[in-house]
C-alpha cells in the first residue's frame, strides 16, 4: 500500500547547493522548510533565542536596531569550536520544536526540510529519507566567494566546522552531485521528485 506522505531531510556542506535544491523541490510542488530560516527567526529580537545569545556573546553582536548581526556572530563562532557549540546549545531546542511541529502537521504529499546540521544533531531519525547535496571543495569555495564575499581562509574555517562531506554522503539515502550547473541540479531533483512520488502516491 502506498504512503500518503513522505518527509525528506535535505543537507549538504556550506556552498554545496542545498538551498538551490530546496527551491527546485518547491517549484515542483513539494512543501518545503528551511531550518536556516527558522534559525534566523529564533535569533530575532523578542524570539526564544535572542536574550540567551545576547547574554552569552555580548551586545557587540547587535546592529543599530538592536537585532543580532549574524555576520558578526558568524565570525565569532566559526573561529572558535567551543563558541559554536555553545550557540548551538542555545538555539537548537527552539529549532527542533519547530521542526517536529511541522513534521507532525504533515499528513499528505512530500515535505522536504533543508537541515544544515541534519546528521550532527541526530535529526535524520525524524525523516523517512535523507538526501545530501555534494560538491567538490573548489566548486564550493568559488560559490561561497561569489555569495558571501568573505576571505578564503574564513570560508575554509566554516567548511571545516561541518561534518566532512564524505561522511554525510555515506550516511545519506540519496546523494545529489552538484559539481555542474544549476540546470543540471534541477534535472536531478526532478528525477528524484518523480521517484518520491512513487513512494507516497503523488
Amino acid at each position: 500500500m502506498k504512503r500518503r506522505a513522505l518527509t525528506v531531510g535535505l543537507t549538504g556542506g556550506i556552498g554545496s547547493g542545498k538551498s538551490e535544491a530546496l527551491r527546485a523541490f518547491a517549484r515542483l510542488g513539494a512543501d518545503t522548510l528551511s531550518l536556516d530560516e527558522v534559525a534566523h527567526q529564533v535569533l530575532r529580537k523578542g524570539a526564544a533565542g535572542y536574550r540567551p545569545v545576547v547574554r552569552v556573546f555580548g551586545r557587540d553582536i547587535l546592529d543599530a536596531r538592536g537585532e543580532i548581526d549574524r555576520r558578526i556572530l558568524g565570525r565569532i563562532v566559526f573561529g572558535a569550536p567551543r563558541a559554536r557549540r555553545r550557540l548551538e546549545r542555545l538555539t537548537q531546542p527552539a529549532i527542533a520544536r519547530e521542526l517536529r511541529r511541522r513534521l507532525r502537521a504533515h499528513r499528505r504529499g512530500l515535505l522536504v526540510v533543508e537541515a544544515p546540521l541534519l546528521f550532527e544533531t541526530g535529526w535524520e531519525k525524524d525523516f523517512d529519507l535523507t538526501v545530501v547535496v555534494a560538491a567538490g571543495c573548489g566548486k564550493r569555495l568559488r560559490r561561497l566567494a561569489r555569495r558571501d564575499r568573505l576571505p578564503a581562509a574564513q570560508l575554509r574555517r566554516r567548511m571545516a566546522a561541518q561534518l566532512p562531506a564524505a561522511e554525510k554522503a555515506a550516511r545519506a539515502d540519496v546523494v545529489l552531485s552538484n559539481d555542474g550547473t544549476r540546470r543540471g541540479l534541477r534535472d536531478k531533483v526532478r528525477e528524484y521528485h518523480k521517484a518520491f512520488e512513487l513512494i507516497y502516491g503523488g
